[in-house]
């Protein structure tokens, strides 16, 4: 593979805020190591550009949100046939490096037929990538690029969780929460269709037990009204530092810097597992199934999969939580 790799595609078919963040490290890499001039980024869910809007704090520089694709592009049957025209809506003739980091056959198929001189795919374990490095599919989302990279060049290199925190959040974030007594909380899922949440009673307790000697924070947004109020009702001293912030700080970014000055954070499998996964603080995240897929891959992280355990984690008791905390 050449060294002048200057315009690359980077494919995300997953179209949640969380599922952005969780390639941020991915994209970290291929900067450092690829050094494009321009990485272009597509989502399949068309209309959610996060490092446009939400996420725009964590975007890369040479970022560019792809908004020209078909919606859902890669999905339809029929996107075959116009694969090799979007080309059309950029100023060069081919990509110099494709990344599709899924591993549907049909899609791979759909997405390699755009233009390009290399293109990488974990699908069947790399084979239809250009050039084949055949290996086995790595579960972990931000492993899996990561992994082909480092074997091609002959590198050791782990995902990079390291980021350039704006200094306006870390002002304010420090406001809010000035020393070590704040333990910082996660509660609530945003896919209702999954199982996600640990029993909001279970949740209380162990705010309740730890809000002897800290101060139990709360990173929930305001639309989980009956939430807040159960935890209000029954936490001692319970925090909601996101409430005492104007607009332009009620940003995931804001989520980063908080977790950054807690003494430590309590979060399920979320988009606020992976806002805090850059905080450089220790967190440990409860998953109730994929924790091999979705784990951020860091020293700082620190996973419960319930799965692991026989268990399902609405059904995880606050002992248990506590015990798996205090042993770790």
């Amino acid at each position: 593979m050449e060294k002048n790799l200057n315009n690359i595609l980077f494919i995300n078919t997953g179209g949640g805020l969380g599922d952005a963040l969780c390639y941020l490290p991915t994209l970290n890499y291929i900067n450092e190591n690829l050094k494009p001039k321009k990485l272009y980024y597509f989502s399949t869910d068309l209309g959610n550009f996060w490092f446009d809007t939400k996420l725009k704090e964590y975007r890369p520089n040479n970022l560019i949100s792809v908004k020209s694709f078909p919606e859902h592009f890669g999905f339809r049957n029929h996107h075959s046939k116009i694969s090799r025209d979007v080309i059309k809506n950029f100023e060069f003739d081919k990509f110099d490096l494709i990344i599709d980091n899924q591993t549907r056959l049909k899609n791979t198929l759909i997405y390699k037929k755009i233009p390009h001189k290399y293109y990488v795919s974990p699908c069947l374990n790399y084979l239809m990538s250009k050039p084949i490095t055949f290996m086995k599919k790595r579960e972990i989302f931000a492993e899996r690029i990561i992994s082909y990279f480092n074997k091609l060049k002959k590198l050791n290199i782990k995902p990079n969780y390291n980021i350039k925190i704006p200094d306006n959040f870390l002002i304010e974030a420090k406001k809010l929460i000035p020393n070590k007594n704040y333990v910082g909380f996660s509660i609530t899922a945003g896919h209702p269709t999954r199982v996600k949440e640990i029993n909001l009673n279970e949740i209380i307790k162990v705010a309740s037990y730890y809000s002897d000697k800290f101060i139990p924070t709360f990173f929930i947004e305001k639309k989980y009204q009956s939430v807040i109020r159960e935890i209000e009702k029954n936490v001692k001293n319970a925090y909601f530092p996101e409430n005492q912030v104007g607009d332009e700080f009620k940003k995931p970014m804001l989520v980063t810097a908080l977790g950054s000055f807690t003494k430590f954070n309590i979060t399920i499998d979320n988009g606020i597992s992976h806002m805090l996964s850059f905080s450089n603080n220790k967190n440990y995240i409860f998953f109730n199934i994929s924790s091999k897929k979705f784990q951020p891959m860091n020293n700082n992280s620190i996973i419960y999969d319930c799965s692991l355990n026989n268990s399902s984690i609405d059904k995880l008791s606050s002992e248990e939580i506590i015990k798996f905390i205090e042993n770790n």
